[in-house]
């Protein structure tokens, strides 16, 4: 009876020109489209590190296969939406002529898309939301979808067609395709879902923004649907938990500050050179308590590769890695590096280490330290000294590395040029740009002979850290009781970390970045590195007997085997250096005049101020009419170099 009324309606259905269908994509094609929202960073060995969404119109992860899916979603599915799917050819008839009867006579409408016909709405849009605003349902679009879904059964298999309808089909809010609901709702794969699971996704496909009331409803007549009642209860309770409450939080979180750098493009699959152990090692140790802020990098000393990279301790902190931070006592090495390499001093060399904590009963009251005693130790002042004996070599050098050293300054270097530098030291001075991609090989630039970064490091080595006896090289800088840099290396690793905390940070960041170097060698134990053939061992005695004998490391054609006291070593006695110096006595005195004064200074040195020579200077002292500012002031020898130098500011009535 229903087929006589039906028909007629039918064939006038039929009679009307139906407006052309879009051709139908390939499958191929339509999957390659089917972008996911999100990239993802992987490291060197293809594990996922991070996730980071770029399209935010749209939540979808990556495009899965119907092999890959649970049997259970595919039963759920099939019974919800389109149980004669495998029996049609795009159109059930008698379901559409069903509805055609129900849609006649009664005001609630019923569809009767099949999953073909559904699936054609998804790639044509005017086919899924009407034309020219009429109705979603209204015959002539019923009449289209029926024909596109009759093309798309001739060009693609059933498979494919319930795949990629699984891939498209919207669930909730902005979730599209079955790996980001289930991923959303379930914090799972769609491999991994169970019956319960399978029919709350699968009723969402009838009304994806139902409330939640709603959808637990059908769940439960699906559930009986299917003969699973026991199903309907476990499905309320998902609903219950999880529909509005949705987790999209990235599903890799281990380098988020680096997915924040590197990524780009929404669906990129990008490959960095970061080592997914090295990465946790680092990341765990800078999350632990007490260290309120944390950030950090490792390098593989052999490549200059960036193994592991951390910007903060979550998520939402500020990447702290390129932040631009005084170095303090840390760029040490590389000025004793210099000093050894140019053979201005060598290992056993004697150098003035004033008695700063005492009051001197003698003007000229000092002491002498070997270079390995003041390097090792973090001196200050015979560091400066070295500082001014190498003047501006080091500085020119280093910015063919692109460290920008100002005249007069200590440069200021985030993370990873810090720890550039350093790998450069057991890296036989080599300095390679320290890189997350695997981009075209770098050519590399030398900072130190090798034979010079040897004696550093062997210098610096130290076998007795607290826990353990790898032979680290450690250097702390310690701004205050509450924040630390940490940088140093073994012979495959160099670290560098910044953290920041209560009182007592520089420990706990010290023992931090010792827990590091102990969690990279895990595997594999540390080793002293390798002397290069430049470099000799020699017996040395020092007389008056200020240090032990001992052996020492030389490069080839500087040993000793005897060290005496040197002559004192020219410095500027006045000003000191950091000095401010009261000149407002001009104000009332025009004649008022400061006088610079050097010791041991050489026949021929004179003076030179903000890199302009002072007339009149003999190199001992200068009566100078003082100029408000900062100045840099210098002792240069007769032949031009620096013998030493002070930085100074000057309070006087301005001109």
């Amino acid at each position: 009876m229903i087929w006589r009324l039906v028909l007629p309606v039918l064939l006038l259905v039929a009679a009307v020109p139906a407006q052309a269908v879009q051709p139908i994509p390939g499958f191929a094609e339509v999957r390659a489209n089917a972008r996911p929202s999100v990239a993802v960073l992987l490291a060197r060995d293809g594990t996922p590190l991070a996730e980071r969404r770029l399209d935010m119109g749209v939540r979808r992860l990556e495009w899965v296969s119907l092999n890959s899916l649970s049997p259970a979603l595919k039963e759920a599915l099939l019974a919800a939406e389109d149980k004669r799917f495998f029996e049609h050819s795009g159109v059930d008839w008698r379901a559409f002529a069903g509805s055609l009867w129900h849609n006649l006579w009664y005001d609630r409408k019923r569809g009767a898309s099949t999953l073909s016909m559904q699936l054609a709405g998804l790639l044509d849009p005017d086919l899924a939301l009407g034309r020219n605003g009429a109705p979603r349902r209204s015959f002539g679009q019923k009449w289209d979808q029926a024909l596109a879904a009759q093309a798309l059964e001739a060009r693609w298999t059933k498979e494919q067609i319930l795949e990629a309808y699984l891939n498209l089909a919207p669930f909730r809010g902005d979730l599209q395709g079955v790996h980001a609901a289930s991923r959303a709702f379930f914090g799972k794969g769609p491999e991994a879902l169970g019956r319960p699971e399978a029919l709350v996704l699968a009723v969402l496909l009838r009304g994806p923004n139902a409330r939640a009331e709603v959808v637990a409803h059908r769940a439960c007549v699906l559930a009986e649907r299917i003969n699973a009642p026991a199903a309907c209860t476990p499905a309320q309770r998902l609903i219950n938990a999880s529909l509005d409450r949705q987790n999209t939080a990235p599903r890799w979180d281990l380098a988020p500050h680096v997915a924040r750098q590197l990524l780009q493009h929404p669906g990129e699959r990008l490959i960095s050179t970061l080592d997914p152990e090295a990465q946790r090692v680092l990341l765990g140790v800078l999350r632990r308590p007490g260290l309120v802020e944390g950030a950090g990098v490792v390098l593989d000393n052999a490549t200059g590769d960036i193994l592991a990279y951390v910007g903060g301790g979550d998520a939402a902190q500020p990447d702290q890695v390129p932040v631009s931070r005084s170095m303090g006592t840390l760029l040490q090495p590389l000025v004793y590096g210099f000093a050894l390499e140019r053979r201005l001093l060598t290992a056993a060399s004697l150098i003035e280490e004033p008695l700063s904590n005492h009051a001197p009963t003698v003007p000229e009251d000092h002491t002498w330290v070997s270079v390995r005693q003041a390097l090792a130790s973090g001196m200050a002042d015979p560091a400066q000294a070295v500082a001014r004996m190498v003047g501006d070599g080091l500085a020119e050098r280093l910015r063919q590395v692109e460290v920008d050293w100002p005249r007069g300054m200590l440069p200021e270097l985030g993370l990873l040029q810090l720890a550039g530098l350093y790998r450069t030291l057991p890296a036989g001075g080599q300095w390679l740009a320290p890189r997350l991609l695997a981009t075209p090989e770098r050519q590399p630039r030398r900072v130190l002979r090798a034979e010079a970064a040897f004696i550093v490091s062997e210098i610096l080595v130290d076998t007795e850290l607290e826990g353990g006896t790898l032979p680290l090289v450690h250097r702390q800088y310690a701004v205050d009781g509450r924040e630390a840099l940490e940088a140093g290396y073994s012979d495959r690793f160099t670290v560098v970390l910044w953290a920041s905390g209560g009182r007592g940070t520089p420990a706990l960041a010290g023992q931090a970045w010792q827990d590091i170097l102990r969690g990279l060698h895990r595997q594999q134990a540390a080793h002293r590195l390798v002397p290069p053939p430049g470099v000799v061992s020699a017996l040395v005695v020092f007389e008056p007997p200020i240090e032990s004998p001992r052996r020492e490391w030389f490069i080839r054609g500087t040993e000793l085997e005897r060290v005496g006291l040197p002559r004192s070593l020219p410095r500027i006695t006045y000003p000191a250096n950091g000095l401010l110096v009261d000149a407002m006595a001009l104000v009332d005195d025009p004649a008022f005049r400061v006088s610079l004064d050097a010791t041991h200074a050489p026949p021929g040195a004179w003076w030179r101020l903000n890199g302009e020579r002072l007339v009149g200077s003999n190199g001992l002292r200068l009566a100078w009419r003082p100029v408000a500012g900062r100045h840099v002031l210098e002792l240069m020898s007769a032949e031009g170099q620096i013998l030493d130098s002070v930085i100074f500011a000057v309070r006087a009535p301005l001109d």
